[in-house]
């Protein structure tokens, strides 16, 4: 299971005394394109019935991607669609926060004494200016990336909401929903009457989750050199989209 808590106050601060939301995210349906059920939890409001991401193609975006469709469909408990809820703006002022951190864990089994972070996330206000904020994220199998100041300024602040928008800056540079993402099926090649798949060809984070999962659970990477990260038999990358977690 995934869980994802939005705290307040810097990441370095982050524990269960300032948690302002947080998301469990875990699999109805372990498959290659995933069923997922999530629950949404706002402090103060309580926890969302469990609702289902469906059709999620695994190992094929960041997963802030991941996390920005699961609190879209919470947020939108009318119609559970991933679409970005209409911000109402005040005519005066807004709601905002100084600072809110995130963090994205890996729960095994469920079991808190286990988890392992995956990715953070820290969203700051930039300046005096009320709902002008900056955003900086990391990801185990992703490059530090840092946002563009961008504007949120809602009447009521849902801290999940906030990290939501930080979300979509920080994969797309605007407010909008991407599109979906697309199973990471590289082109394979033969090699001695069999079929491999080029590691090199294959997007992040499928790139270094499969290469982690290869150094953990089966042989090394096959040299080649139309390959710089080697080769690996397509059964076992089939076997990896099936059942890496």
């Amino acid at each position: 299971m995934l869980r994802v808590s939005v705290h307040a106050g810097p990441q370095k601060d982050a524990s269960r005394y300032n948690l302002l939301a947080w998301l469990d995210i875990g699999y109805e349906m372990l498959a290659p394109i995933a069923d997922y059920k999530v629950v949404l939890f706002k402090s103060g409001i309580g926890a969302t019935p469990p609702y289902t991401l469906a059709s999620y193609p695994r190992w094929s975006a960041s997963l802030w991607d991941l996390t920005a469709r699961a609190i879209a469909l919470g947020l939108n408990s009318d119609e559970r669609s991933e679409t970005v809820p209409e911000v109402t703006h005040p005519r005066k002022g807004c709601a905002f926060a100084s600072e809110i951190s995130a963090l994205i864990e890996h729960l095994p089994g469920g079991q808190a004494i286990q988890r392992r972070t995956l990715a953070s996330a820290s969203i700051r206000q930039v300046g005096r200016r009320r709902g002008s904020y900056e955003a900086h994220f990391d990801e185990h199998t992703m490059k530090r990336q840092r946002t563009e100041p961008f504007l949120f300024t809602p009447e009521v602040l849902r801290p999940a909401e906030l990290l939501l928008h930080a979300c979509l800056v920080r994969l797309t540079g605007t407010q909008v929903m991407p599109a979906r993402p697309g199973l990471c099926v590289p082109n394979s090649l033969e090699f001695e009457g069999l079929r491999y798949v080029p590691i090199h060809g294959l997007v992040e984070p499928a790139r270094t989750g499969f290469r982690n999962w290869l150094a953990e659970f089966s042989e090394p990477p096959l040299e080649h050199e139309g390959a710089p990260l080697g080769l690996a038999p397509e059964p076992l990358y089939v076997k990896f989209l099936q059942s890496a977690i």
